[in-house]
């Protein structure tokens, strides 16, 4: 999927930046690193540009542009509605909150099933059933 592609609201987790020259460092030095998660935030009236947060700044890229940066779909796991089952794909904070996460079986490939949405969040995990606060929540990425 391309960053392009996504709609206001969705998240986004880079895969692959394309394209050479000055466009692609470019890219790179706006944050647009593999690994990155990127929000769109807002479309402009006539689609172009679009606006986008990344790390807690915000860019605005061209439509054009933004179809040089491969993305996958994630949400946060704030999101998730009751009973779901999902895979976290990102965890992300410090090497603290990440062993955090670790101890309650939460860290990058796991699945988790949400017991009780959004806030305190209660998730299942193989390690048992775990409460997480909305800020704990939010910077879990999931698929």
């Amino acid at each position: 999927m391309l960053l392009s592609e996504l709609k206001p609201g969705e998240y986004g987790l880079v895969k692959k930046i394309t394209g050479t020259g000055a466009l692609h460092r470019r890219l790179l030095s706006m944050g647009l690193l593999p690994g990155a998660i990127v929000r769109v935030v807002r479309v402009s009236p006539l689609k172009d540009p679009i606006e986008y947060e990344i790390r807690g700044f915000f860019i605005s890229l061209r439509r054009q542009e933004a179809s040089f940066v491969e993305v996958d779909s994630v949400v946060p796991l704030s999101l998730v509605p009751r009973n779901s089952k999902v895979r976290v794909v990102f965890i992300d904070g410090g090497v603290g909150f990440v062993q955090n996460m670790g101890t309650m079986g939460i860290s990058v490939g796991k699945l988790l099933k949400v017991i009780q949405p959004c806030c305190p969040m209660q998730v299942q995990t193989d390690a048992g059933v775990f409460t997480l606060g909305r800020g704990m929540a939010y910077r879990v990425f999931v698929r």
